[in-house]
This record gives structure tokens, C-alpha cells and sequence, in this order.
């Protein structure tokens, strides 16, 4: 089941998302499907990814058209269960991916789409792609909603699909760095081939540093604590 949870936009996002909220109706900038929407007709294309009122398609190379359907009737009528709306997110041709953002009553998740075959698979956050395209980073953050058991995820594209290739929970956060008083939110300023750069900060507060993802054949290592 996937997590309610509005993850943290990464630096992917920040200057498309500049973009859309200017001009946009009072409101709208602060609310989520409504700037996320806002931003789409941009990433659409026709015969690849076509909105057609509630309806967001999605065109794979080779299967069948992905339909995603908002259900507006029940968000009107503060049906909890059934609340649901979308939003293209990103198009990543040499992942051959794009990104869709399921919006619920409260909170939302993400689904990787596959091009190609149209294969789903869901995420706690929107995926960051590394310039070679074979793997992307999540990082969900959300004080509110529940975003799932990590705060920081590693996925490979394998075929169709992706899988989880390293994780660090939200638990190991504070055993890691007791001095801090909330949990980090993390953005993506640089990936290189086996080095990724973060930018790290603790909400509510001024505290800002630098992290970083290297990995070697032991795998990926974290080294995120603060100053």
C-alpha cells in the first residue's frame, strides 16, 4: 500500500515549480495538485502523454495506454476513501520513465511508469534520476502524513521496473545525530557516476549543511551529520 504523504520537491522541481505558480489563481500555489496541475500542459505530448479533462494518458511504446482517472465527485464530497486526482510530474526519456503524482483526500504518492510497457511502480517521493539514467533517489519527508519507513532510497531500473537497491530508514536519523531536533530534508545539488552531493537542513530552524551518498563495492554509504 502506498504511503499518503506530499514528499519533499527536489531541486528537479524547483524551477518548473517557480514557473507554474506565477500567475496562478489565490490559492493555488499552495496547494499541491493545484500547482502540480498547473505545471503539466508543459510536460504533455501528444501520442506520448495527453490529458483529456479528468483523464491523464499516458501512451507506452509497445503496451497498453495508462488512464488515471480523478475522481473529483468524492473529493467534493469529503469522501476520505475514494478522494483521488493526477498530475504528470516529469518525462524521463533515457530512463524511459515518467513520473505521475497521485493526490489523495489528504497526502500523496508517486508512480514510475515504464514508456515502454507501461509497468507501474510506486514511490514515497518523486524520483530524482542520476545523469546516466540507470538509478534515481527518493527522498520523502512529511511531518504530517506517513511517508513510508526511509528517508533516503536508492532505486535501479531493472527492465520494465525499478528495485529498492539501498535505503536508510527515518529510524537510524537520530542515532546517527542525536543533536538534532527534527528530522533533515534532503535536495539532490549534484550526481556524479558513484558520488552523489545533498544539501541537507533541519526545519524550523537555520541549520543548513552538506551531505553526501558515495558508493563503492561495499555499496552506497550515507555521511549526512551535522555540523
Amino acid at each position: 500500500m502506498i504511503a499518503r504523504a506530499q514528499p519533499l520537491i527536489l531541486l528537479l522541481l524547483l524551477p518548473l515549480a517557480a514557473c507554474a505558480t506565477a500567475g496562478l489563481e489565490p490559492g493555488c500555489a499552495d496547494n499541491a495538485m493545484c500547482a502540480a496541475r498547473a505545471a503539466e500542459p508543459r510536460l504533455l505530448a501528444v501520442g506520448r502523454a495527453e490529458r483529456h479533462g479528468d483523464d491523464l494518458v499516458l501512451i507506452p511504446a509497445h503496451g497498453e495506454r495508462q488512464v488515471f482517472t480523478d475522481n473529483k465527485q468524492a473529493c467534493d464530497a469529503d469522501d476520505v476513501d475514494h478522494c483521488t486526482g493526477f498530475a504528470l510530474m516529469g518525462g524521463f526519456a533515457k530512463s524511459n520513465a515518467w513520473a505521475v503524482q497521485q493526490f489523495y483526500y489528504e497526502g500523496s504518492g508517486f508512480l514510475l511508469v515504464d514508456d515502454r510497457s507501461g509497468r507501474q511502480t510506486r514511490l514515497n517521493g518523486m524520483p530524482f534520476f542520476s545523469p546516466e539514467g540507470d538509478r534515481f533517489l527518493v527522498a520523502p519527508y512529511d511531518e504530517e502524513n506517513d511517508p513510508g519507513p526511509n528517508n533516503l532510497e536508492i532505486w535501479r531500473r531493472d527492465g520494465d521496473g525499478a528495485v529498492l537497491e539501498w535505503a536508510h530508514p527515518f529510524k537510524a536519523v537520530h542515532q546517527e545525530d542525536p543533536s538534532l531536533k527534527e528530522l533533515y530534508e534532503a535536495r539532490v545539488m549534484r550526481w556524479d557516476r558513484n558520488r552523489i552531493t545533498l544539501a541537507l537542513s533541519e526545519p524550523g530552524t537555520q541549520r543548513h549543511w552538506g551531505g553526501t551518498l558515495m558508493r563503492d563495492r561495499g555499496g552506497w554509504h550515507l555521511s549526512a551529520n551535522s555540523p
